[in-house]
């Protein structure tokens, strides 16, 4: 399904959602000729959310407690020791 930029602008504004992520979103679903039967579409958008996610974690005072609060154990755990090793 293809949606016209004025389509995503407007319901950026009404959700209150940055209109970069809902255009990432959007691009997800237009058409790859390596992908015909959009079968990687879901997996494409689940990818976006996921980096939505982390950058929100990182960007946080703490981003370490913010990683371990969505679940991003593993994550949290990799950041804090690179952060022992400096």
């Amino acid at each position: 399904m293809t949606h016209d930029v004025d389509a995503l602008r407007d319901a950026s504004e009404r959700a209150g959602i940055p209109f970069d992520y809902l255009q990432r979103l959007a691009a997800a679903e237009d058409y790859d000729p390596q992908d015909p039967g959009g079968n990687n579409t879901l997996a494409k958008q689940l990818t976006i959310v996921f980096d939505h996610h982390v950058a929100k974690c990182l960007a946080d005072a703490d981003p370490i407690a913010a990683l371990r609060r969505f679940g991003f154990d593993e994550s949290a755990e990799a950041l804090a020791k690179t952060q022992r090793q400096s």
